[in-house]
C-alpha cells in the first residue's frame, strides 16, 4: 500500500476502469480503509471533499511529470471515463503483482515497454532470463559488440551484470555514448534496496571499455510505487533518481525547449 492514500485512490479507480470504457463509482465502491486514510490525509470529514482534494493533488502530481490523469471524472455523478486504457491496465496489473518475487520479471518487462514510449534512442532490457543471448558468453559478447563493454563485463556466475534496463539517449556514438542505468524494483520505495541495486550496476558499468567512470552514468530506480514529496525528502543525496508508476505515464507534449 503506497504511503500516500491519494495513490491508493488512484489505484482503486484504475482497477475499476481496467478493461472498461467507463465506471460509476460511489462511496461504497471504495475501500473503507482507503477512505479513512484519505480523510486523515486531506483533513476533510466529507467523503466528496476528500476525494476532490485527492484528485486535484493527483492532477498536479501528473502535470509535474509532463503527463495527465489517465481518466476524467465527475464527482457529482461518480462518472469516471478511461482516457488511456493501456496505462490504466499497466497500473492495475502492477498493483496486483506488487512485492511478488515471481512477478519481478513481468514488472521489468512492462516497465521497459512503458518507459520506452517516453524516450528516444535505444532502450535495452538487460536482465535475465532473456529470449536471446541466453548464456553468459553470448550475452557478454553482445554487450561488447553492440554497446562497447569489455569482454569480461560479467564476473563469476553473473547472468546480467546486475543491470535491468539500459537507456542510450541519441547523444554521442559507441563506445562513447550517453548511458543511463535503470533498475526495476517490484516493491514499494526502499532507499537501501535501491542503493544495493545501483551499487551492483555500478560495478558492471565500471567494466565498460571507454565510459567506465561513475561520473559518466546516470542511475534511476523505478519502484512499483509513487514518488511524492515525503519520499523525495527521504531520497535526498541518495545517489540515484527514484521513479514510480506515475513517472511512466505517457507525455502530453514533446520535449520542451526553454530559453532564459
Amino acid at each position: 500500500m503506497p504511503s500516500n492514500p491519494a495513490f491508493d485512490l488512484f489505484e482503486e479507480i484504475c482497477a475499476e476502469l481496467s478493461g472498461k470504457l467507463e465506471a460509476f463509482l460511489i462511496d461504497d465502491d471504495f475501500s473503507p480503509t482507503m477512505l479513512e486514510r484519505l480523510g486523515k490525509w486531506s483533513g476533510e470529514t466529507a467523503t466528496v471533499s476528500a476525494l476532490t482534494k485527492a484528485l486535484k493533488y493527483l492532477e498536479k502530481h501528473f502535470d509535474a511529470r509532463g503527463a495527465k490523469l489517465p481518466f476524467s471524472y465527475d464527482l457529482d455523478t461518480g462518472h469516471f471515463v478511461s482516457l488511456d486504457a493501456e496505462y490504466i491496465e499497466f497500473v492495475a496489473e502492477a498493483q496486483d503483482r506488487r512485492s511478488l518475487a515471481k512477478e519481478g520479471r513481468h514488472f521489468e518487462l512492462s516497465t521497459s515497454k512503458h518507459i520506452a514510449s517516453k524516450l528516444t534512442g535505444i532502450v535495452q532490457r538487460v536482465g535475465s532470463p532473456r529470449k536471446s543471448h541466453k548464456t553468459r558468453a553470448q550475452f557478454a559478447a553482445y554487450l561488447a559488440k553492440e554497446f562497447g563493454f569489455d569482454q569480461d563485463v560479467l564476473v563469476g556466475n553473473d547472468q546480467d551484470g546486475g543491470l535491468d534496463i539500459l537507456w542510450f539517449p541519441p547523444l554521442g556514438a559507441f563506445p562513447f555514448r550517453a548511458m543511463v542505468s535503470i533498475q526495476c524494483k517490484n516493491s514499494l520505495y526502499d532507499r537501501a534496496d535501491g542503493l544495493a541495486s545501483v551499487g551492483r550496476a555500478k560495478q558492471c558499468l565500471s567494466r565498460h571499455s571507454h565510459a567506465s567512470a561513475d561520473e559518466g552514468h546516470l542511475h534511476c530506480v523505478i519502484y512499483n510505487d509513487y514518488i511524492d514529496e515525503k519520499i523525495l525528502v527521504h531520497a535526498r543525496n541518495v545517489g540515484f533518481i527514484p521513479l514510480g508508476l506515475s513517472d511512466l505515464a505517457p507525455l502530453t507534449a514533446p520535449v520542451l525547449f526553454k530559453q532564459l
